[in-house]
């Protein structure tokens, strides 16, 4: 493998070379695989997983979106969902569309295999205006000097690369652990660079719909993007170093680590909100008997923030109704509000809480 930043790189097919028989990489692998299976089985007894992991797949499109420097908050992210698109800030707009790819390709895995068509499809939903293969060259440079970094293949290889990356996929008898080949993969696809715009964004969403191809995962929960975020200069450059030297071991090493962390991180965090969503329910309850029903509960943990037009949506109940279970809601402390130029807005603010990275 020759590299030379200033050109375009020959980049290797799929599968590396590699002799992955190490005792630290095994630790590693053993403690990653295990947080992951204590996360699907915690994940999988929910009794409505995808209401409570709502909040949880915003958090990871906003740390996700943060990595190529599209700056909002979870609480900013939540707010804006409620308005027209035309309202909405640029920052939030392309993180709302992130959460969007990201359920679109989990809807979408029952249908369709890990393919071209499924990540040309993500990236369509993250940027319907700049859909498709790139058409020209492009290089990846550093914003401070000029210094260029990396150069990818040819545009014109593009379809043969991800291609075998498809392939590889797919190889059922390679002796792989689900995760290093979801590393090995992530690394190519970032290599390959196949979008004129999107490519990061596209390449952790599709490492989290590879887990749970491989059922290593039940959901699109895994909060990979807070990990990478955090640890965004040695991660870009293990990923450099692949490219330049062939560096797999320590960038495998570098993923297994984040899965592990990510899979206890996003584990506690949805403990933590069955436990609040368990508390709110028994305490709505007791409090506003003649308020509570089951579907409130649920509407308050799938929209952290809420406007009587939202709720009466979600209830199928008229507006004033809406309006008085949420002040009802914030007089017994359930709820806190304020107001945001027309709307009026109910904020559950322990669940944002529980998504908001200190």
């Amino acid at each position: 493998m020759s590299f030379n930043a200033n050109l375009p790189f020959a980049l290797p097919v799929l599968p590396p070379a590699l002799h992955l028989e190490d005792a630290g990489l095994s630790r590693l692998l053993l403690q990653a695989r295990t947080e992951l299976a204590e996360l699907k089985g915690f994940a999988h007894a929910l009794p409505n997983p995808m209401l409570l992991m709502s909040p949880a797949i915003m958090r990871e499109a906003v740390a996700s979106s943060n990595i190529e420097n599209i700056h909002t908050t979870v609480a900013k992210a939540l707010q804006m969902q409620l308005f027209p698109e035309a309202q909405q800030r640029q920052p939030d707009k392309e993180v709302l569309r992130y959460r969007e790819a990201m359920l679109w390709g989990f809807s979408q895995l029952d249908k369709l295999p890990i393919s071209t068509r499924l990540i040309l499809g993500i990236q369509k939903e993250l940027l319907p205006e700049s859909y498709g293969y790139r058409t020209s060259q492009n290089r990846i440079i550093n914003s401070s000097t000029g210094e260029v970094l990396y150069t990818p293949p040819a545009a014109s290889e593009i379809p043969a690369l991800m291609g075998n990356l498809e392939n590889y996929i797919h190889e059922e008898h390679l002796d792989a652990d689900p995760l290093i080949k979801a590393a090995i993969t992530h690394y190519q696809f970032e290599a390959i660079h196949p979008f004129g715009d999107g490519n990061g964004r596209t390449g952790r969403i599709l490492m989290v719909l590879q887990l749970i191809h491989e059922e290593v995962l039940h959901y699109p929960i895994l909060y990979i993007s807070g990990y990478i975020n955090r640890h965004r200069s040695e991660y870009y450059r293990l990923l450099r170093e692949v490219s330049v030297s062939e560096a797999w071991f320590p960038f495998i090493q570098f993923m297994l680590r984040a899965f592990h962390a990510q899979a206890k991180s996003t584990k506690e965090t949805l403990f933590a909100v069955m436990n609040l969503y368990n508390q709110v329910k028994e305490e709505l309850r007791e409090k506003l008997p003649k308020v509570y029903s089951a579907d409130l509960v649920d509407a308050l943990f799938s929209y952290p923030i809420v406007t009587p037009t939202t709720l009466a949506e979600q209830l199928g109940v008229h507006r004033v109704t809406a309006s008085r279970y949420l002040e009802a809601l914030r007089e017994n402390e359930f709820l806190s509000d304020e107001i945001a130029g027309k709307h009026h807005l109910y904020i559950n603010k322990p669940l944002i809480g529980l998504f908001t990275d200190n």
